[in-house]
């Protein structure tokens, strides 16, 4: 009867037949070498349990090119039943249970102290801060009834002047009515009589002159008669917008009134009294170049022309 080789033994000596050390065998199963030491010495009480001997065994048997069914099949009294298998594979999954789920009991007195701490440091910041409440309404009392206080003292004084004022001005009213009145009416009667004043030196002032074109000239260098009336105070103005001939006469074969000459809008205009003059003479070389002016009212150049003249009568 030949002896069977125990499966350590044989799997040792497929490994050694490979050519491989314990750290290849190691590197393609990513079993730790004290654990295949194990195996091939038959120390399965070495390894984690039943169930990774099989599991191990397995993993070895197919680096170093043997069969792993036919090993566990051949070798199967020496291994861990199933029924082994199974009962360890199940406690094990029971005890993780237990580490990952702890009784509800268990953890509620873990927690309880880390509860009771919480609910203490909320207490402690509701009290601080029912305090800090507590002490700003009673400064903020204490402060409305010392500006009540201010206000009181300071209104008392002044109600008291006012009154005697009042009562110093009753007492002296009854002297001073007569007076009062009589600078009124007299204030009156100086204010009636400027504003009479005034009127009648606007109505001086206001007398507005009459204009009549009585002729308009023809020709190149046309002469054109205006008759004024309403005003016996005449003011002449004649005012230069461009560069522009001007002869000015009174009456019109008469005395030379402004320097007959080329004027431009740099000359100053030209103001002077003429009540005393029954009429006036002005001769200009362009009519768009000036405005010429009785009393502030103009008297316009009938026609397009450049040169033109205007013989303006009084009446």
């Amino acid at each position: 009867m030949v002896l069977q080789m125990e499966i350590g033994s044989r799997l040792r000596e497929a490994r050694e037949a490979k050519k491989l050390t314990l750290e290849e065998v190691q590197n393609t199963t990513k079993i730790q070498k004290r654990y295949l030491q194990a195996i091939e010495n038959n120390e399965f009480g070495i390894l984690p349990g039943k169930f990774y001997t099989r599991a191990f065994i397995r993993e070895y048997a197919s680096a170093v090119g043997l069969d792993p069914e036919q090993v566990m099949e051949e070798h199967k009294n020496e291994l861990p039943s199933n029924e082994e298998e199974q009962v360890i594979t199940y406690s094990r999954v029971q005890q993780s249970k237990s580490e990952k789920n702890p009784s509800s009991g268990g953890g509620f007195a873990k927690s309880f102290p880390t509860i009771l701490t919480v609910f203490l440091v909320v207490g402690l910041l509701f009290a601080v801060w029912f305090f800090i409440l507590q002490l700003s309404n009673s400064n903020n009392s204490a402060n409305d009834e010392e500006m009540s206080q201010d206000q009181v003292n300071v209104t008392d004084p002044s109600g008291e002047d006012d009154e005697s004022q009042d009562e110093e001005n009753s007492s002296s009213g009854g002297e001073g009515d007569s007076s009062d009145s009589s600078e009124e009416e007299a204030n009156e009667e100086n204010s009636s009589e400027e504003v009479a004043e005034e009127i009648e030196t606007e109505d001086d002032q206001d007398q507005e002159l009459e204009f009549s074109l009585e002729e308009t000239g023809a020709g190149q260098f046309p002469e054109h008669v205006y008759n004024v009336s309403g005003a016996e105070e005449r003011e002449l103005t004649i005012a230069f917008n461009s560069e522009t001939y001007l002869e000015l006469n009174a009456p019109k074969d008469g005395e030379s009134l402004a320097d007959a000459r080329n004027y431009s809008q740099d000359d100053e205009e030209i103001n002077m009294d003429i009540s005393d003059y029954a009429e006036v003479y002005v001769r200009t070389g362009s009519a768009p170049g000036m405005t010429v002016m009785v009393n502030g009212e103009e008297i316009e150049f009938p026609t397009d022309n450049l040169t033109q003249k205007l013989l303006i009568q009084f009446e």
